[in-house]
């Protein structure tokens, strides 16, 4: 209650403050007749007698009745067909026919502190069909971006309730700063993140690619720009448009791993090839047939259910327009337990106070719940992975003193839970064994987010062609999570098992973190044109400001489960945490644009902005992103006037610089902090030393004062032209992007007291192809078809950088990664593959580095052979052997080398559409060719772990096919328990698969219902459909789970280490207008 009290204020405002302009909304009864070209009645068509304030629109079967003069005009405007205006002349009776017009909506387009027509704008600038994308039902922004743009890479980060996905626009440019692009929702920079925006309140998308579109964004444009325009209320009376969406989710794809009985039957060949005996007698022959299956797949899996309701009001008049929309999403996870729910409030107005002065705001409040998995090894350490669940122990039985089978309960009748190993004899479970079911299910985590953005802004028009326009905006984000547990096991008969090693005492973990940002824009534009020239210049200036805390905090040993305060806890030795607090960026701006055109046919644009940001020392605090563009429209061109198959030609060349300031201000600035610290002394008449931990102030880091921007060039060439009347549009770009001046976070010697200090050095290449091809048509009123397909391709080298950078910190003492997250939540150490990816020059950033596999020993005497070279430790026949790449003699750590990168060489996207009447379809695919995958899930679901307690890893049936033992011409090792070399799970060539695929992602059958049939109802407008998202994946990486892998960080481009499992969804949406 005290959660939704702390936001009941903001909400009751923002519901006030979006029924201003619908109040005052006006209904003025007007005459005539609307119809489209195959002669349906257009209901909602806006009508609009110019020159006054007179206005409505089109009734339930298209008609409409104005009081105007006889000489007055009237314009007619419908979203998807062309405006027109008629003339009155003294009739009486109207009959209006529009026509569509497909292409309306791009001719002007957002480039950032403004808008430009598109046949103007000389940089690289996409826009997404937000129509289409909204067609594939995405869960936030980022997954509807998937395959609508060229040079966009979208990869899947997992298939959990609230999957956040990957954004690269044109490679990477960075390796410890944030690779993300920078969003900005209705001229407020929101930062790397917009997926708390309902998909459903997006009206427009444009993505800036090159840096001659993003250096009017300076610092924050280095990944470039995604500029998302919301939905906004236009002239006319109040729309009421509410959709509904429900749908059926089940895991698309799962691992065909051993049943319990051959399971039993690999352990005891491994066991074998080891030379040694079972070791529990539950995996003997003599119990085959008899064990109980568990298909850990099924129990850790669910048929789930998304719902998503969407209800907007939008109108207003000639001085009045607003929107007011609600949205809910409740998206229920795949895997038991994991939930995710979103609600959204938005709202905003535009008052035209006098014909110099206009007024308007936006708001939009965000609250969300997600509930997701434990901890594990899968994807960013959740166990969550369906390979996590596919190599667990088949079976949970064992075998009493008698020798007779007991099967443990997953679930007790009393809801309690069982676990392995429950052997009276034993009287205790080892901790590596526990019910992954247990652990997830007993889990209590829920992450609560509010997000609250508001902006207003002033319009000033000074003089013709002259406007001063200034927005503040504040965006403030607050989060907190908290984690409880109570890990107790119980018998079949409900006796307690006791846990060895495992703390059985209630657990409670609290964190909670608070930021926002308030930024002012200020602009002012002019334009000027007339039959030949025409000019738009643009100066403005921006100011902003972050600022935040976070805090955690934790203890142990709570009295009962209703407990849940740290203060109350039975041990306060148990207590922990930590916070920071007055976390403080500044940043401040100026900056310009030219636009200059020439007989609509020659184009030049040229920004220049400086940035100064407090993350730098005084020296280095400014930075300056000047950027060019010219175009040349051919197709204007005189001499073209006689090629009458061609519509549009248009030449472009880019260049501009932009910059990245990601780093914390404390890196630059030196900083004294309070310590406690052992020391060790001789104490006054002692002959001994003494040691004591005494406060003090110490330096917190080793700052860096010539720390300065880290900076990006790109220059562009593109190619765009249309045939066939504009029906079919295509699109060619060429890019080269060179980033420098690194900001990088390298080590330092242990004895310095510190781990890693920040400095500028290297420099990375991105270069690469893109392309669009898109096809529209309507044969006639009944048929049309369309089909956009994008693609591109990207080459990633460090050209410089002095010295390797590996996936974990050798500065560090803790096993960190210089991304932060911990090398263990991604592979054990042990098995070889803490240092699996490497920064080295010439090569990719987070490139794979292992050995290089010559194959598997066949035979005795090729083991000989191979040990009279060289020196493999505990190599046998059916292991992997590897290259002496430093002819030493000994395969060791210095044979590691480059072995590959996870850079698809291309990836593209497939829309395919039509029409026939009232009914509709559409089909979405994408994929990736020319992609390796370092698999540790293919060395996971291959290779069974050391030991034959239930912690022996499940393999794949047609790895067991495939192993030695079982096939001496096999491609997979033999199978073994006791492989302490590591000699064919460590991190290799060997385990590198090829990661192409094609999805479909989407497809999907609408029906327009004919507005006769919703007069009767009073509605304007009600289209149903039906869609399966997820339908397919083709490809071979299947067989280990699914090829979309990713880390978040850059570093771990291409490491599939498990993910939450992707869901098929079967949905049926209605919307409806009224």
């Amino acid at each position: 209650m005290k959660h939704f009290k702390s936001i009941e204020r903001p909400l009751v405002l923002l519901f006030l403050f979006c029924l201003i302009p619908l109040g005052i909304t006006a209904q003025n009864l007007v005459k005539g007749l609307v119809n489209d070209e195959s002669g349906e009645p257009i209901i909602g068509a806006t009508i609009r007698v110019v020159g006054s304030q007179e206005g409505c629109i089109t009734d339930l079967d298209g008609k409409f009745n104005v009081n105007a003069a006889p000489n007055a005009k009237l314009s007619i405007t419908y979203v998807g067909y062309e405006p027109q205006t008629v003339n009155v002349g003294g009739r009486q009776n109207l009959i209006i026919t529009l026509k569509t017009d497909d292409r309306t909506l791009s001719d002007v387009v957002v480039i950032g502190y403004g808008t430009a027509k598109r046949s103007d704008i000389s940089g690289s600038v996409t826009s997404v069909n937000t129509s289409e994308m909204m067609k594939r039902a995405p869960v936030n922004l980022a997954q509807g971006l998937q395959g609508s743009a060229p040079g966009v890479l979208v990869t899947a980060q997992d298939g959990a309730p609230n999957a956040m996905a990957q954004v690269r626009i044109r490679g990477v440019g960075t390796i410890n700063g944030n690779s993300e692009p920078l969003y900005v929702v209705d001229g407020v920079q929101v930062g790397t993140n917009a997926n708390f925006l309902n998909p459903q309140d997006i009206d427009a998308i444009e993505i800036l690619k090159d840096a001659s579109a993003t250096a009017i964004y300076g610092s924050r444009g280095a990944n470039g720009v995604v500029l998302i325009t919301t939905k906004h209320g236009s002239k006319g009376n109040v729309h009421v448009d509410v959709s509904a969406g429900w749908g059926l989710q089940t895991v698309a794809h799962t691992l065909r791993t051993l049943d319990v009985d051959t399971y039993a039957k690999a352990i005891r060949q491994a066991r074998a090839n080891d030379g040694q005996n079972v070791g529990m007698p539950i995996f003997s022959e003599q119990y085959d047939g008899k064990r109980h299956y568990i298909d850990w797949q099924k129990e850790m899996t669910r048929t789930a259910l998304r719902q998503n309701y969407t209800v907007s009001l939008s109108g207003g008049t000639e001085k009045f327009q607003g929107t007011f929309s609600a949205g809910y999403m409740d998206n229920e996870g795949v895997v038991v337990n994991t939930n995710y729910r979103r609600m959204n409030l938005r709202g905003n107005m535009k008052a035209q106070v006098n014909q110099y002065l206009e007024i308007g705001g936006d708001l939009n409040f965000t609250h969300d719940v997600n509930r997701g998995s434990n901890t594990g090894f899968g994807n960013n350490g959740n166990l969550s992975s369906i390979r996590d669940y596919a190599t667990l122990m088949p079976t949970m039985d064992y075998t009493d003193a008698g020798g007779n089978i007991v099967s443990p309960n997953i679930v007790n009748p009393d809801g309690t839970y069982g676990t392995f190993w429950q052997t009276a004899s034993k009287g205790y479970e080892l901790t590596s064994t526990d019910s992954y079911y247990a652990k997830q299910m007993e889990l209590d985590n829920p992450t609560r987010g509010n997000r609250f953005l508001a902006n207003m802004h002033i319009d000033l028009s000074l003089v013709k062609g002259m406007h001063l326009k200034s927005i503040f905006s504040y965006n403030h984000t607050s989060t907190d999570s908290y984690n409880w547990g109570t890990p107790v096991r119980r018998y079949n008969d409900g006796k307690e098992v006791h846990m060895q090693g495992v703390d059985i005492r209630r657990t409670f973990g609290l964190t909670q973190s608070s930021s926002y940002d308030r930024s002012l824009e200020t602009y002012l534009t002019y334009h000027w044109t007339n039959d030949t020239h025409d000019i738009t210049g643009m100066v403005g200036n921006s100011v902003s400001q972050n600022k935040g805390y976070w805090v955690n905090a934790s203890a142990k040993d709570f009295p009962a489960e209703n407990i849940r305060s740290i203060a109350q806890t039975l041990d306060s030795s148990t207590k922990d945490g930590g916070g920071g607090f007055n976390l403080e960026t500044r940043f401040i701006s100026y900056y310009g644009r030219l636009m200059y055109s020439l007989l609509n046919r020659y184009n030049l644009t040229a920004t220049l902005r400086r940035d100064g940001s407090s993350n730098f020392g005084s020296g280095n605090r400014w930075g300056t992103f000047p950027s060019a563009a010219a175009s040349w429209r051919i197709s204007e061109e005189p001499f073209m006037k006689a090629v009458d198959f061609v519509s549009n030609i248009k030449l472009r060349l880019g260049w501009g610089r932009t910059g990245n300031a990601g780093i914390a201000t404390s890196s630059a600035v030196e900083q004294l902090g309070s310590t406690n610290t052992q020391y060790h002394f001789y104490s006054l008449g002692a002959s001994s030393q003494d040691f004591i931990k005494a406060n003090g102030v110490a330096k917190l880091i080793i700052a860096n004062p010539n720390l300065k921007w880290e900076t990006n060039e790109q220059t562009n060439v593109g190619l765009d032209f249309s045939l066939l009347k504009g029906d079919l549009n295509v699109s060619l770009d060429y890019f080269v992007r060179n980033s420098k001046d690194l900001l990088l976070d390298v080590s330092v010697r242990p004895s310095s007291g510190y781990k890693t200090y920040y400095t500028n050095y290297g420099k990375i290449r991105n270069r690469g192809f893109e392309f669009s091809v898109g096809y529209n048509h309507r044969f006639n009123k009944d048929w049309a078809f369309g089909a956009t397909l994008t693609g591109s391709t990207l080459k990633n080298k460090i050209i410089s950088s002095g010295l390797d950078i590996m996936n974990t910190c050798s500065g560090g003492n803790d096993g960190t990664n210089i991304d932060g997250s911990n090398v263990q939540g991604i592979a054990s150490e042990w098995l070889g593959w803490k240092n699996h990816s490497i920064c080295r020059e010439g090569y990719a950033v987070g490139s794979f580095y292992g050995y290089r596999a010559l194959g598997i020993v066949r035979s005795e005497e090729q083991l000989a052979e191979i040990k009279s070279k060289v020196n493999q430790p505990g190599l046998k026949v059916g292991d992997i052997y590897y290259a002496d790449l430093d002819h030493n003699g000994t395969i060791d750590a210095n044979d590691m080398t480059v072995i590959g990168n996870g850079f698809p060489k291309l990836n593209y996207g497939l829309t395919l559409n039509a029409s026939y009447k009232n009914w509709d379809f559409s089909l979405y695919t994408y994929g990736v060719m020319g992609q390796d995958i370092l698999s540790y899930s293919a060395m996971r679901l291959s290779v069974m772990k050391q030991g034959d307690d239930p912690s022996v890893a499940n393999i794949l049936r047609e790895a067991y096919n495939e192993s030695f033992t079982n096939n001496p011409n096999g491609s997979l090792p033999r199978l073994s328990l006791l492989d302490s070399e590591n000699n064919n799970s460590r991190v290799s060539d060997f385990w590198i698969k090829s990661g192409d695929f094609l999805k479909i992602s989407n497809i999907q059958v609408g029906y327009t219902f004919p507005k006769t049939w919703l007069a009767p109802l009073k509605l304007t407008n009600a289209r149903a459909y039906l869609a399966v998202s997820n339908l397919a994946c083709i490809s071979g990486y299947n067989k280990y789970g699914d090829p979309e892998c990713g880390q978040g960080s850059v570093i771990y481009t291409g490491l599939d280490s498990g993910r939450y499992p992707t869901p098929r969804t079967f949905s049926f949406g209605l919307n409806v207008q009224f």
